[in-house]
């Protein structure tokens, strides 16, 4: 986590000097827009998502917007297994899947434009809004013993009576839909984004930042550790989309 902040800080500051550089001097037209919308492809240190913004920019540098976005988080703790050649595999000790569901307002503002003959606009933004977290419990095949007789039954992982010695392997997925753990909550996030079009009606962006998500009451999403009741972590995603200009040429 810390290695990749560390990046993150310092991709931004090269992307910042680079486009200082580039736009000293340079003059021409540059095209006004009034509206912008773009689809968000992202990875983060904990998993990935996506998501859509549509947004409005009352004047040249700044842009309000609202954004929907759908996450899935990966616990870097779980140990993926397998006991028997024939049983699915598992990660043991995972107690919930757990996805985000975020919606909320965010605001950018320009840094440094775009010179005419293309280069990188850089933006910082933040934003923010409410979340639902859906915790996906883990079901799994565990092995039984009836009459000196070996079967397997589906049933909800347990760490204090399954482990490694009792699992067959994992549940089908349509199986784990049972007792699926909705919480409300909230999300923020952080960063710069550094759009490198060619065309002044379209996006193509990269976005480097840091976000958290809380959710309430907590979900321990792993066994034999401490409830998380904040997910910090820091991401970098592609958007790409268009801009409706003021005018039409």
């Amino acid at each position: 986590m810390r290695k990749l902040l560390l990046f993150l800080v310092f991709f931004a500051c090269c992307f910042s000097f680079y486009a200082q550089e580039i736009e000293i001097g340079e003059t021409g037209m540059e095209v006004i827009t009034i509206k912008e919308w773009n689809i968000l492809l992202g990875l983060n240190s904990s998993g990935f998502g996506l998501g859509f913004q549509h947004g409005k920019t009352p004047n040249a540098k700044d842009k309000h917007l609202w954004e929907i976005e759908f996450l899935y988080r990966i616990s870097h703790k779980a140990v993926l297994g397998r006991t028997v050649p024939e049983g699915r595999i598992f990660q043991y000790g995972k107690l919930y899947d757990l996805f985000f569901l975020r919606g909320g307002y965010g605001y950018q503002r320009i840094l440094t434009h775009k010179p005419y003959y293309g280069g990188v606009q850089i933006r910082y933004f933040f934003s923010f809004g409410a979340s639902v977290c859906l915790g996906l419990p883990t079901y799994l095949e565990i092995i039984k013993i009836k009459n000196e007789a070996f079967y397997t039954e589906v049933e909800r992982y347990n760490p204090d009576e399954h482990s490694v010695s009792n699992i067959y392997g994992a549940a089908r997925f349509f199986d784990r839909f049972n007792k699926i753990a909705v919480r409300p909550g909230f999300y923020g996030k952080a960063g710069f984004n550094f759009d490198f079009s060619n065309n002044p009606l379209t996006m193509q962006v990269l976005e480097v930042g840091v976000a958290m998500d809380m959710v309430f009451p907590f979900i321990q999403h792993m066994a034999f550790s401490r409830v998380q009741p904040v997910y910090f972590y820091g991401y970098i995603a592609y958007a790409f989309g268009r801009k409706k200009p003021r005018y039409d040429f």
